[in-house]
């Protein structure tokens, strides 16, 4: 399928059908934000998750990356783990879990009659396949910018024994 016809489109169906009809390996970059652990009802609509993993991961370029933001529902005090469990099948299917980021929400659902704290938050589970071909990282101002190493101790983060080193003198 000639993709150059649906750039900066929206195709209406079903995802695996549609995604069945791409070519392999010609999409850059995939986000989304699946339906999860049935907490809509979606006129019918089913969400087949174990296809639509390998159907991304089929369409999907070497390089290229999928966003995937999910959560879980709680049923009888106790989250699901869903979302845990779809980031594992996405790498037994073949993806690197890149990075594990957390979208705030603006507008969580008030849990004032529960025994939990609100849900202010989605998983966000950054898989590429193979090594990520293109990063354009935020470029945010922190604490830390620019920081010259003056009196300070870092800790040596090797995989044996710790040590610390004093760079004050160096």
């Amino acid at each position: 399928m000639n993709l150059n016809k649906y750039i900066n489109q929206i195709i209406e169906g079903d995802c695996v059908e549609v995604m069945k009809n791409f070519d392999d390996e010609v999409i850059d970059l995939t986000v989304t934000s699946p339906p999860y652990d049935d907490l809509r009802n979606y006129k019918g609509f089913v969400f087949p998750f174990e296809y639509i993993a390998k159907e991304l991961y089929r369409v999907t370029k070497q390089g290229g990356v999928v966003v995937w933001v999910v959560n879980d529902a709680t049923i009888n005090g106790n989250e699901t783990g869903t979302s845990f469990k779809q980031a594992l099948y996405f790498q037994q299917i073949g993806f690197n879990l890149h990075d594990t980021m957390i979208f705030r929400k603006t507008n969580p659902i008030p849990q004032i009659y529960r025994k939990r704290y609100n849900n202010e938050f989605e998983f966000m589970f950054v898989f590429s396949k193979g090594t990520v071909k293109t990063h354009n990282p935020l470029m945010v101002d922190c604490l830390h910018a620019g920081l010259e190493l003056n009196g300070t101790t870092y800790k040596n983060f090797s995989k044996n024994e710790q040590t610390r080193e004093n760079w004050q003198n160096q």
